[in-house]
């Protein structure tokens, strides 16, 4: 073989494998090459400011997803602006509070029925190793599930269900209940696996898809307070999104709008009030003109269909 030819075939079949379909992308529909993208906002119903934000973007389509906590002060209304647009939502299953007294909130269950996932002073742990320190596994599931049961009973459909503070990660028993949450329920997951190198999440997402857990295949957030500066654009997302692998990604991110009371209460602000400026700006969307976007209804669809059995696309 003449070695320009040699080196031609050489560099197609190494372009072939970076370009490799993941299976979940495949049976999604898309492309071997697409970068596949889901921009989520996270935490909403935490506060009034939080939640304007991530449905500005939602209604600009600057964004194609929202999470919401069930046991917020803000819930309700947050559940209402969803159902007023026919917007299905994820789930940001919370066992943590981390703002306590600022924002004093408990579990969707009772601390007379779930008391080992409460602290001294009535509220949720406020780190997930307290949690993982104290909370009893039966109880754990007892909460998530009654606030998957709480955001149903609000008339909203349910799309995926992800972790407030990454609280599967604390713990191996906190993450086999997470994990069998999409087989109980039908749900997706999102697996958070940001702290682990883009190559190893998408082997463990793959092994996780393989047994019948719908999950994207890469997860990325960029949770860096003290790399944000007030009135200054944040750019770490520039050069993130030209290194999006090929596949089914999300990207959680925090947006808030500005108010004495986020002030007060939220305190974060600078980072959220940064992701707001990003992603409600022209130069990210024009970075990205070349991802794919899509949202997770398709996902949840395929969820039901490995639940009700048999063999589908993810097992090859």
């Amino acid at each position: 073989m003449h070695v320009r030819h040699a080196l031609a075939v050489a560099i197609t079949a190494l372009a072939a494998q970076t370009a490799s379909a993941t299976a979940l992308s495949e049976c999604l529909g898309f492309a071997p090459a697409d970068k596949v993208l889901i921009v989520n906002a996270d935490d909403i119903g935490m506060h009034a400011d939080l939640d304007k934000a991530a449905f500005a973007l939602i209604d600009k389509q600057q964004i194609q997803d929202l999470s919401i906590m069930p046991p917020t002060p803000n819930f309700s209304v947050a559940a209402k602006m969803a159902r007023d647009r026919k917007l299905a939502v994820g789930v940001h299953l919370t066992l943590t509070n981390e703002w306590q007294d600022k924002q004093p909130w408990g579990g969707v269950l009772p601390k007379s029925d779930v008391p080992s996932l409460y602290n001294p002073q009535g509220r949720l742990w406020a780190t997930t190793q307290e949690v993982a320190q104290h909370a009893k596994p039966a109880e754990v599931k007892r909460e998530l599930l009654a606030q998957i049961a709480k955001v149903r009973a609000a008339g909203l459909t349910i799309t995926h269900l992800d972790a407030h503070m990454v609280f599967w990660a604390a713990s191996p028993a906190l993450l086999d209940i997470y994990a069998g949450l999409a087989r109980e329920t039908g749900i997706p997951i999102v697996m958070q696996g940001f702290f682990m190198p883009t190559a190893e999440q998408l082997k463990a997402t793959r092994e996780m898809q393989a047994g019948g857990v719908v999950t994207p295949d890469a997860y990325f957030m960029h949770y860096n307070p003290d790399q944000r500066k007030p009135g200054q654009r944040y750019a770490g997302y520039d050069g993130w999104i030209a290194t999006l692998p090929a596949g089914i990604n999300h990207l959680a991110i925090h947006p808030a709008e500005d108010s004495p009371s986020a002030r007060t209460s939220i305190a974060d602000l600078v980072l959220r009030l940064s992701d707001f400026e990003v992603w409600n700006g022209t130069d990210i969307q024009r970075l990205g003109k070349d991802i794919r976007r899509t949202d997770y209804r398709a996902m949840r669809a395929l969820q039901e269909r490995v639940n009700a059995g048999g063999k589908t696309c993810l097992s090859r």
